[in-house]
């Protein structure tokens, strides 16, 4: 009887790690996502061009309305640098939704967006936006940007939940 207690905690320790391993990975919410374009959007209020373009990945794309795709870190940084040189110029968003892969490493959100600059008489013109990011952890488990699109909305507007 001695052996068959010793047996039967043998076959407790041998079939638990199968049980954890077999276990579905955590699949994430998206909150950590939606977290990391908060603090992307406190980066650009700050105004530091590298700081801001750490977010996107190497070979990104973005889409900003009426211009061509500007492609790579050395193209965004320019558009950047651009942007924050006009007279006034800020942006902030906050996303709204985001989704994120049953394995983990890719995501979007829909985010709404506020841009503010100078216009040609010297008043500040706000202008509203709807965005939509894609996102990919690098192999350091960062997640990079890779495709940031976005167009004008004519209000202020905050998606529902469930819309």
């Amino acid at each position: 009887m001695k052996h068959m207690g010793a047996v039967s905690l043998l076959a407790v320790i041998l079939v638990l790690p199968a049980c954890a391993a077999s276990a579905p990975a955590k699949v994430e919410d998206g909150s950590d996502l939606m977290q990391v374009s908060r603090d992307w959007a406190a980066a650009a209020a700050s105004g530091d061009v590298e700081r801001v373009l750490a977010y996107w990945a190497d070979d990104a794309v973005v889409l900003a309305p009426d211009r061509p795709a500007i492609v790579g870190k050395e193209a965004i940084r320019r558009f950047l640098q651009e942007s924050m040189a006009i007279p006034g110029f800020s942006i902030t968003w906050q996303p709204e939704r985001a989704a994120v892969s049953a394995g983990g490493d890719l995501g979007y959100m829909v985010e709404r967006n506020r841009v503010t600059f100078a216009d040609s008489t010297g008043a500040l013109s706000t202008h509203y936006g709807k965005a939509v990011t894609i996102w990919k952890k690098n192999a350091a488990g960062e997640w990079k940007c890779v495709v940031d699109t976005w167009n004008a909305n004519p209000t202020e507007h905050v998606l529902a939940p469930g819309a």
